[in-house]
């Protein structure tokens, strides 16, 4: 996260004003071309409070797009599922992120396109390298058995993952499901599919 946590009600509703007033922004202009001071207004806030919560305008999109695809990832790790639930799942969840992605595409081509995307790219990388080192963990404690270059598919996936999301992001195409099934497809061999 880009800001401080608090649980304040206060912070809360202030970095609420900020994603705010940052969405009207990016309806008008690009990421580059928004300053702090722009946002502040928008967002009818201090600069020493912006900064109390986030350190860039590229930061706090970076938190929205990455927190909001993070979001869509999810396995309780409680949940016992077997192999075929498991791969269902990660499947359903790929879907929702890729409609998530749809509902903003402007904020992430924003994101992506703009002179200050490293920091968007590096964060989206880094949470598809978590999540594909947890799906794996998952299929393991399901009883999948994989051998011993498994671990290259975390590097490799992530990566594909990232640039998967990307294409869809500056895509015109609406459909997540057929999207999601093409890059579903892409896992190795050993990845489990669901039968449906």
């Amino acid at each position: 996260m880009t800001y401080r946590a608090t649980g304040d009600p206060r912070s809360a509703r202030t970095v609420a004003a900020l994603r705010r007033g940052l969405r009207a922004l990016l309806a008008e202009r690009p990421l580059d071309d928004i300053t702090v001071s722009d946002l502040c207004r928008a967002a009818d806030v201090r600069r020493t409070t912006f900064y109390t919560h986030v350190a860039s305008p590229a930061a706090l999109l970076t938190d929205m797009l990455v927190g909001g695809v993070d979001a869509t990832l999810g396995v309780d790790d409680g949940e016992q599922l077997d192999l075929e639930a498991l791969s269902r799942r990660l499947r359903d969840n790929l879907v929702d992120t890729f409609e998530l992605v749809a509902r903003e595409r402007t904020l992430f081509r924003a994101g992506l396109d703009s002179d200050a995307s490293a920091p968007l790219r590096r964060a989206l990388l880094a949470m598809w390298t978590l999540r594909m080192q947890y799906a794996m963990d998952l299929m393991s404690r399901a009883g999948l058995a994989v051998d011993d270059q498994a671990w290259a598919a975390v590097p490799f996936g992530a990566g594909g993952l990232s640039t998967a999301l990307e294409a869809w992001a500056h895509s015109d195409d609406e459909d997540s499901v057929a999207w999601a099934a093409a890059v579903y497809a892409q896992m190795p061999p050993w990845w489990p599919r669901p039968a449906d």
